[in-house]
Protein backbone atom coordinates (compact mmCIF):
# COMPACT_ATOMS: atom_id res chain seq x y z
CA UNK A 1 0.00 0.00 0.00
CA UNK A 2 1.49 3.26 -1.40
CA UNK A 3 1.71 6.07 0.69
CA UNK A 4 -0.95 8.04 -0.73
CA UNK A 5 -3.69 5.43 -0.53
CA UNK A 6 -2.40 5.17 3.45
CA UNK A 7 -6.12 6.21 5.41
CA UNK A 8 -3.60 6.79 8.35
CA UNK A 9 -0.89 8.58 7.48
CA UNK A 10 1.87 9.77 10.33
CA UNK A 11 0.14 13.25 10.46
CA UNK A 12 -3.40 11.97 11.07
CA UNK A 13 -2.09 9.09 13.44
CA UNK A 14 -0.28 12.13 16.00
CA UNK A 15 -3.56 14.36 15.45
CA UNK A 16 -5.39 11.38 16.63
CA UNK A 17 -3.35 10.14 19.36
CA UNK A 18 -3.40 13.71 20.59
CA UNK A 19 -6.76 13.47 21.66
CA UNK A 20 -6.97 9.40 22.26
CA UNK A 21 -3.78 8.71 24.10
CA UNK A 22 -0.66 6.49 22.40
CA UNK A 23 -2.16 3.70 20.95
CA UNK A 24 -5.32 4.83 20.35
CA UNK A 25 -7.25 5.93 17.16
CA UNK A 26 -10.60 5.64 18.07
CA UNK A 27 -12.52 7.23 21.68
CA UNK A 28 -12.45 6.04 25.13
CA UNK A 29 -8.83 4.51 25.80
CA UNK A 30 -8.09 1.70 27.82
CA UNK A 31 -11.53 2.74 29.67
CA UNK A 32 -13.46 2.03 26.34
CA UNK A 33 -11.67 -1.15 25.71
CA UNK A 34 -12.95 -2.28 29.04
CA UNK A 35 -16.73 -1.50 28.25
CA UNK A 36 -16.24 -3.38 24.88
CA UNK A 37 -15.47 -6.75 26.64
CA UNK A 38 -17.12 -6.10 29.65
CA UNK A 39 -18.26 -9.72 31.60
CA UNK A 40 -16.06 -11.62 28.74
CA UNK A 41 -13.35 -13.44 31.08
CA UNK A 42 -10.14 -13.08 28.90
CA UNK A 43 -7.71 -14.89 31.00
CA UNK A 44 -5.53 -17.50 29.46
CA UNK A 45 -7.51 -16.88 26.09
CA UNK A 46 -6.04 -16.28 22.50
CA UNK A 47 -7.60 -13.04 20.94
CA UNK A 48 -7.46 -11.79 17.34
CA UNK A 49 -7.74 -8.20 17.03
CA UNK A 50 -9.05 -7.19 13.73
CA UNK A 51 -7.89 -3.26 12.50
CA UNK A 52 -4.82 -3.27 15.72
CA UNK A 53 -3.99 0.67 14.51
CA UNK A 54 -1.05 1.55 16.62
CA UNK A 55 -1.42 -1.33 19.33
CA UNK A 56 -3.44 0.39 21.83
CA UNK A 57 -6.78 -1.95 22.67
CA UNK A 58 -3.63 -5.40 22.26
CA UNK A 59 -1.97 -3.67 25.24
CA UNK A 60 -4.83 -3.32 27.10
CA UNK A 61 -6.18 -6.62 26.99
CA UNK A 62 -2.73 -8.28 27.75
CA UNK A 63 -1.89 -6.28 30.37
CA UNK A 64 -4.35 -5.21 32.25
CA UNK A 65 -7.56 -7.56 31.32
CA UNK A 66 -5.43 -11.21 31.06
CA UNK A 67 -5.23 -11.89 28.01
CA UNK A 68 -2.82 -14.98 27.01
CA UNK A 69 -1.98 -13.79 23.51
CA UNK A 70 -3.10 -11.01 20.93
CA UNK A 71 -2.78 -11.58 17.28
CA UNK A 72 -3.69 -7.88 16.06
CA UNK A 73 -3.31 -7.28 12.28
CA UNK A 74 -3.44 -4.39 10.29
CA UNK A 75 -3.86 -3.18 6.61
CA UNK A 76 -0.82 -0.76 6.72
CA UNK A 77 2.53 -1.66 7.98
CA UNK A 78 3.41 2.02 9.07
CA UNK A 79 0.72 1.49 12.12
CA UNK A 80 1.81 -1.73 13.06
CA UNK A 81 5.52 -0.42 13.08
CA UNK A 82 4.28 2.04 16.05
CA UNK A 83 2.16 -0.89 17.44
CA UNK A 84 5.18 -3.12 18.31
CA UNK A 85 7.04 -0.18 19.68
CA UNK A 86 4.28 0.54 21.96
CA UNK A 87 3.90 -2.98 22.83
CA UNK A 88 7.80 -3.30 23.79
CA UNK A 89 7.49 -0.14 25.86
CA UNK A 90 4.49 -1.18 27.69
CA UNK A 91 6.71 -4.58 28.25
CA UNK A 92 3.60 -6.91 26.75
CA UNK A 93 5.92 -7.89 23.47
CA UNK A 94 5.57 -11.49 24.10
CA UNK A 95 1.91 -11.45 24.75
CA UNK A 96 1.67 -9.73 21.11
CA UNK A 97 2.14 -10.78 17.84
CA UNK A 98 1.49 -8.19 15.17
CA UNK A 99 0.41 -9.24 11.36
CA UNK A 100 0.28 -7.28 7.80
CA UNK A 101 -2.27 -9.03 6.40
CA UNK A 102 -4.56 -8.15 2.84
CA UNK A 103 -7.80 -6.76 2.75
CA UNK A 104 -10.14 -9.94 2.51
CA UNK A 105 -10.44 -13.18 4.01
CA UNK A 106 -8.53 -13.80 7.41
CA UNK A 107 -5.35 -15.91 6.71
CA UNK A 108 -6.17 -18.07 9.68
CA UNK A 109 -7.30 -21.77 9.99
CA UNK A 110 -11.20 -22.71 11.08
CA UNK A 111 -11.12 -22.37 14.77
CA UNK A 112 -8.16 -20.43 16.15
CA UNK A 113 -9.20 -17.60 18.74
CA UNK A 114 -10.82 -17.88 21.21
CA UNK A 115 -12.20 -14.21 21.25
CA UNK A 116 -12.55 -12.33 18.49
CA UNK A 117 -11.91 -8.48 18.89
CA UNK A 118 -11.90 -4.86 16.94
CA UNK A 119 -12.45 -1.88 18.08
CA UNK A 120 -13.59 1.25 15.52
CA UNK A 121 -12.42 -0.34 12.29
CA UNK A 122 -14.75 -2.47 10.64
CA UNK A 123 -16.41 0.52 9.40
CA UNK A 124 -13.77 0.17 6.80
CA UNK A 125 -14.82 -3.13 5.62
CA UNK A 126 -17.60 -2.99 3.00
CA UNK A 127 -18.60 -6.86 2.51
CA UNK A 128 -20.60 -6.95 5.88
CA UNK A 129 -21.49 -10.72 5.24
CA UNK A 130 -18.10 -12.08 4.12
CA UNK A 131 -16.93 -10.27 7.28
CA UNK A 132 -19.01 -11.75 9.89
CA UNK A 133 -18.99 -14.95 8.06
CA UNK A 134 -14.91 -15.41 8.54
CA UNK A 135 -15.22 -13.90 12.08
CA UNK A 136 -17.09 -16.82 12.64
CA UNK A 137 -14.77 -19.20 10.99
CA UNK A 138 -12.25 -18.54 12.71
CA UNK A 139 -13.79 -18.72 16.39
CA UNK A 140 -13.29 -22.11 18.60
CA UNK A 141 -16.77 -23.70 18.99
CA UNK A 142 -18.05 -21.55 22.10
CA UNK A 143 -15.88 -18.30 21.19
CA UNK A 144 -17.15 -14.46 20.74
CA UNK A 145 -16.85 -11.89 18.84
CA UNK A 146 -16.78 -8.91 20.90
CA UNK A 147 -16.01 -5.34 18.89
CA UNK A 148 -17.15 -2.09 18.76
CA UNK A 149 -17.76 -0.39 15.21
CA UNK A 150 -19.22 3.04 13.82
CA UNK A 151 -23.16 2.61 12.92
CA UNK A 152 -25.12 4.59 11.24
CA UNK A 153 -28.65 5.65 12.07
CA UNK A 154 -31.28 6.13 10.00
CA UNK A 155 -30.90 9.66 9.66
CA UNK A 156 -27.41 9.26 8.11
CA UNK A 157 -27.93 9.29 4.41
CA UNK A 158 -30.20 12.17 4.70
CA UNK A 159 -28.61 14.43 7.52
CA UNK A 160 -26.43 17.22 6.01
CA UNK A 161 -24.21 17.52 9.36
CA UNK A 162 -22.89 13.41 7.94
CA UNK A 163 -22.68 14.58 4.26
CA UNK A 164 -20.26 17.68 5.95
CA UNK A 165 -18.17 15.38 8.00
CA UNK A 166 -18.04 12.49 5.16
CA UNK A 167 -17.26 15.14 2.47
CA UNK A 168 -14.32 17.20 4.71
CA UNK A 169 -12.85 14.26 5.50
CA UNK A 170 -10.83 11.22 4.03
CA UNK A 171 -11.84 8.29 5.44
CA UNK A 172 -13.34 5.60 3.34
CA UNK A 173 -16.62 4.48 5.25
CA UNK A 174 -19.15 1.25 4.84
CA UNK A 175 -21.72 2.43 6.95
CA UNK A 176 -24.90 0.18 8.54
CA UNK A 177 -27.56 0.48 11.26
CA UNK A 178 -27.84 -1.31 14.31
CA UNK A 179 -30.58 -3.39 12.93
CA UNK A 180 -28.90 -4.27 9.77
CA UNK A 181 -25.66 -5.15 11.30
CA UNK A 182 -27.35 -7.83 14.33
CA UNK A 183 -29.25 -9.20 11.15
CA UNK A 184 -26.10 -9.67 9.44
CA UNK A 185 -24.92 -11.47 12.47
CA UNK A 186 -27.95 -13.73 13.03
CA UNK A 187 -27.36 -14.54 9.42
CA UNK A 188 -23.79 -16.02 9.36
CA UNK A 189 -24.45 -18.23 11.94
CA UNK A 190 -24.05 -16.08 15.74
CA UNK A 191 -26.06 -16.51 18.60
CA UNK A 192 -26.41 -14.64 21.27
CA UNK A 193 -26.21 -11.56 18.81
CA UNK A 194 -26.59 -8.22 20.88
CA UNK A 195 -25.87 -4.21 20.04
CA UNK A 196 -25.24 -1.62 22.38
CA UNK A 197 -25.83 2.01 21.26
CA UNK A 198 -22.82 4.29 22.55
CA UNK A 199 -24.27 7.32 20.80
CA UNK A 200 -25.27 9.35 23.95
CA UNK A 201 -21.46 8.78 25.42
CA UNK A 202 -19.73 9.78 22.15
CA UNK A 203 -22.52 13.17 21.43
CA UNK A 204 -20.96 13.90 24.77
CA UNK A 205 -17.22 13.06 24.29
CA UNK A 206 -17.29 14.58 20.83
CA UNK A 207 -18.70 17.84 21.86
CA UNK A 208 -15.63 18.03 24.53
CA UNK A 209 -13.07 16.48 22.22
CA UNK A 210 -13.36 19.89 19.63
CA UNK A 211 -13.50 22.04 22.62
CA UNK A 212 -9.87 20.43 23.68
CA UNK A 213 -8.77 20.68 19.58
CA UNK A 214 -9.92 24.05 19.43
CA UNK A 215 -8.55 25.64 22.32
CA UNK A 216 -5.99 24.05 24.62
CA UNK A 217 -4.70 21.43 22.24
CA UNK A 218 -4.18 23.93 19.16
CA UNK A 219 -0.42 25.12 19.82
CA UNK A 220 0.40 21.68 20.43
CA UNK A 221 -1.14 20.24 17.10
CA UNK A 222 0.04 22.90 15.15
CA UNK A 223 3.48 22.86 16.25
CA UNK A 224 2.81 18.57 15.41
CA UNK A 225 1.17 18.71 12.25
CA UNK A 226 1.17 22.34 10.65
CA UNK A 227 -1.26 25.29 10.81
CA UNK A 228 -3.05 24.24 7.39
CA UNK A 229 -3.77 20.89 8.28
CA UNK A 230 -4.82 22.03 12.07
CA UNK A 231 -7.42 24.23 10.53
CA UNK A 232 -8.95 21.71 8.12
CA UNK A 233 -9.22 18.90 11.09
CA UNK A 234 -10.54 21.54 13.36
CA UNK A 235 -13.43 21.63 10.71
CA UNK A 236 -13.50 18.00 10.08
CA UNK A 237 -14.05 17.30 14.04
CA UNK A 238 -16.74 20.05 13.98
CA UNK A 239 -18.68 18.36 11.60
CA UNK A 240 -18.04 14.92 13.20
CA UNK A 241 -19.28 16.11 16.83
CA UNK A 242 -22.69 17.57 14.99
CA UNK A 243 -23.06 14.39 13.11
CA UNK A 244 -22.74 12.34 16.50
CA UNK A 245 -24.96 15.03 18.18
CA UNK A 246 -28.01 14.20 16.01
CA UNK A 247 -27.50 10.42 16.39
CA UNK A 248 -26.39 9.65 12.16
CA UNK A 249 -22.45 8.52 13.40
CA UNK A 250 -23.07 6.34 16.41
CA UNK A 251 -19.97 3.87 17.85
CA UNK A 252 -22.40 0.85 18.96
CA UNK A 253 -20.66 -2.33 20.67
CA UNK A 254 -21.34 -5.59 18.87
CA UNK A 255 -21.16 -9.11 20.36
CA UNK A 256 -22.09 -13.15 19.64
CA UNK A 257 -21.20 -16.45 20.01
CA UNK A 258 -20.12 -19.06 17.86
CA UNK A 259 -22.24 -21.94 18.34
CA UNK A 260 -21.02 -25.10 19.95
CA UNK A 261 -18.82 -26.00 23.29
CA UNK A 262 -15.49 -25.13 24.35
CA UNK A 263 -13.37 -28.26 23.99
Amino acid sequence: MSGEELQYPDDFVQRLETIWGIGFLSPGGPEEVGEIVKGVDLAGQHVLDIGCGTGGPAIVLTRDLGAAHVTAIDIEAPLLTRAEQNAQEAHVAGKTTFQLVEPGPLPFPDGTFDIVFSKDALIHIKDKAALYGDVLRVLRPGGIFVASDWLGGENTESSPEFARFRDLGHLKFAMATGEETAAVMRQAGFTGVATRNRNAWYAKLSQFEYEQISGPLRDQLIETVGEEIYTHWVAVRRALADAATVGALRPTHLRGVKPGITT
